[in-house]
């Protein structure tokens, strides 16, 4: 019966909640600087303006996933 569906409960604890995001934020960051780091070499741009472009998308896109996934 569609009535009796009782609510799904999440055995999810806070600190599993943050490590996973603290986990999207570090994988963001690191793939993405490095994917950074790699077109620096490969444009031979200046300063690393690669790595930090990257860096910066990587956390726009982490703290997108935490807040669409975790719903934080």
């Amino acid at each position: 019966m569609a009535d009796d569906q009782t609510p799904k409960r999440s055995d999810e604890s806070g600190a599993s909640v943050g490590w996973a995001a603290v986990g999207y934020l570090l994988a963001g960051i690191g793939v993405w600087g490095f994917l950074g780091a790699l077109v620096d070499r490969w444009l031979d741009l200046p300063q690393g303006i690669g790595t930090v472009t990257g860096m910066v998308l990587g956390a726009a896109g982490a703290i997108y996933l935490i807040v669409k996934r975790l719903g934080a």
